[in-house]
């Protein structure tokens, strides 16, 4: 399949990750529009495309994406937005919650996302399929206290069964093995995590030890395994 892979500083760690992948593990043809922050939400429908609409944007996604100057839905199969503020749901464990608080919860956390707003206007234009990988959980070291994934897995069901799959999509799981505590990312994977290039002077700039959001290379490359194996 030929996917197109839209995000914003996130997906640094992918298209990085892509290209540490042996030849033989790529099994889709990858094409990245990427801008840093909020910049996506300057694209906007325009025939079957999406386009920037401003010069800074239009620059980032056509360094990105090695010359695509927009995103025309009818050069893919498939559609990746990654990152974006796209949130798992934790549901909590030693209190009660009536339905319509979570339901409530459910789409606070999807509502007003840059994530949100860029699957809207994909849906506008094409039923082909969309997926969605979160932000990465924030970096910790590991503890001695539970490290079960069930719970995350079991929010991101309760996110696809009541937002995403009825809009055609699916949010994705970050790989299990990259998750301690039940909810949070290995800190080795945000160790030498860098900025998205897009062709500036903040190219693949280390981020501070301090930023605990953005993960390194090695996260991409199982990210993208993991993705590939479910398509399979």
């Amino acid at each position: 399949m030929r996917i197109a892979v839209i995000g914003n500083s996130h997906i640094g760690s992918l298209k990085r990750g892509a290209a540490m992948l042996p030849i033989d593990e790529i099994e889709h043809d990858l094409v990245f529009f990427g801008a840093r922050s909020h910049s996506l939400r300057e694209l906007v429908v325009e025939g079957r495309a999406l386009v920037p609409t401003s010069e800074i944007v239009a620059n980032a996604i056509a360094f990105t994406s090695g010359g695509e100057m927009k995103i025309d839905v009818d050069h893919y199969d498939a559609f990746l937005l990654y990152g974006m503020e796209a949130r798992p749901f934790l549901p909590p464990e030693d209190h009660f919650y009536s339905s319509a608080v979570i339901a409530r919860t459910l789409k606070d956390l999807f509502e007003g996302t840059l994530s949100h707003a860029t699957l809207l206007k994909l849906r506008a234009i094409t039923d082909k399929p969309i997926y969605l990988g979160h932000n990465p959980m924030k970096a910790a070291p590991r503890t001695s206290g539970s490290q079960s994934t069930k719970p995350y897995e079991r929010g991101l069901t309760m996110l696809n069964d009541a937002i995403y799959s009825p809009m055609g999509a699916a949010l994705l799981p970050q790989p299990l093995e990259t998750v301690v505590n039940g909810n949070a990312s290995n800190i080795i994977y945000s160790q030498g995590s860098k900025s998205l290039a897009i062709g500036d002077g903040h190219d693949d700039a280390l981020h501070p030890d301090m930023d605990l959001n953005h993960m390194n290379d090695e996260f991409g490359s199982m990210w993208l395994r993991d993705w590939f194996a479910k398509l399979a």
